[in-house]
C-alpha cells in the first residue's frame, strides 16, 4: 500500500510541475499582451485573460487525469470564502491553484510572479510547485522528500537575530492606504531588522525565504491559494511558518507569519500590535 502511495504522490508531484511549467510558457508568451484587465474588489486587486487562460489550461489537465480530485483556485472561487470552500473539500486529494500569483507585477512587466500549485491530502499540503516563468525558477517539493530550487536542494538561511534579517510583506488590496496595520508593523520594524521588502509574490517570498534569499515574511488576508504550495517549500527547508499569534499556520488562518525559523519569535514579538 505504501509502495502504490508513494508512486501514486511522485507521480502527482510530476504532473504539477507539468503543468506550471506548461502554464508558465502560456504566461510568458502574453507578457505585454494580457488583453482586458479588470478590477475584482478595488484597483490595486487585478485578473487579467491570461489569469483566466492559465487557471483554464490547468484545470482542464486535473479534471482530465485526476478526475476524482477536487480544485481550489483564484479566479474560480476568489469570491467566494475561502475557508468554507476549502472546508467542504477538506478530505481526499485536492489541488489549490493560483495561476498567477503577482498579477500586479505581471500587468507592469515586473518579473515577479508565478504559477502556484498544491496537492494536499486530507486538508494538508503534500506537493507544492511554485513556477517564476520569467526566471526559470521552479521551486518543488514532496512532503518529507526536501524542497528543491530547478532540482538543486535548498535550505533556509542562517541568520539568528533580527538585525541581520531582511523580511518582506504586502499589503491585501483593501488595507493598502496610509495608517493601516501594515504601515505599523514596518514603522516596528525599521531599524530593528536589516531591510524590509515588499515584493508582491507571496507564494515566491515564501520560496525566497525556504532559499535563503530573504530571512521571514508575513502578511494578512491571504487565501489558501497564496500560501498552500509555499508553506509546503519553506517547512521542507527547515522554515517555521504561523498565524499572528504563534500558533501554527493553517490553510484557512487569516494571517501568516513565516520564517527561518532561527528569527520567528523575535519577529513575532516585533510585529504584533
Amino acid at each position: 500500500m505504501e509502495v502504490v502511495q508513494h508512486s501514486l504522490e511522485q507521480s502527482l508531484c510530476n504532473s504539477a510541475i507539468e503543468y506550471a511549467k506548461h502554464a508558465g510558457v502560456l504566461i510568458g508568451d502574453r507578457l505585454g499582451n494580457m488583453g482586458k484587465v479588470e478590477q475584482k474588489k478595488n484597483a490595486s486587486d487585478l485578473v487579467t485573460e491570461v489569469d483566466k487562460l492559465s487557471e483554464d489550461y490547468i484545470r482542464h489537465k486535473i479534471q482530465t487525469e485526476y478526475p476524482k480530485h477536487w480544485i481550489l483556485s483564484e479566479e474560480d472561487c476568489g469570491q467566494a470564502d475561502s475557508y468554507e470552500t476549502f472546508k467542504s473539500h477538506k478530505t481526499g486529494y485536492g489541488w489549490i491553484v493560483d495561476p498567477i500569483d503577482g498579477t500586479t507585477n505581471f500587468i507592469h512587466g515586473i518579473p515577479h510572479f508565478a504559477v502556484s500549485i498544491a496537492v494536499v491530502k486530507d486538508g494538508e499540503p503534500i506537493i507544492g510547485v511554485v513556477y517564476n516563468p520569467m526566471t526559470d525558477e521552479l521551486y518543488s517539493a514532496r512532503k518529507s522528500f526536501g524542497a528543491y530550487r530547478n532540482g538543486q536542494r535548498i535550505h533556509v538561511g542562517d541568520e539568528s537575530v533580527l538585525a541581520e534579517a531582511v523580511v518582506a510583506t504586502g499589503f491585501q488590496a483593501s488595507d493598502f492606504k496610509a495608517g493601516s496595520r501594515v504601515v505599523k508593523q514596518i514603522d516596528a520594524l525599521a531599524g530593528k531588522s536589516r531591510n524590509i521588502r515588499m515584493l508582491g509574490a507571496a507564494s515566491l517570498d515564501l520560496c525566497f525565504i525556504a532559499s535563503g534569499r530573504i530571512t521571514g515574511f508575513w502578511h494578512e488576508g491571504l487565501n489558501p491559494w497564496d500560501t498552500a504550495a509555499g508553506i509546503l517549500i519553506l517547512a521542507e527547508a527547515g522554515g517555521n511558518s504561523t498565524d499572528k499569534e504563534g500558533n501554527p499556520y493553517f490553510l484557512f488562518h487569516d494571517s501568516l507569519v513565516a520564517s527561518n525559523g532561527k528569527i520567528h519569535d523575535e519577529f513575532l514579538k516585533t510585529i504584533k500590535p
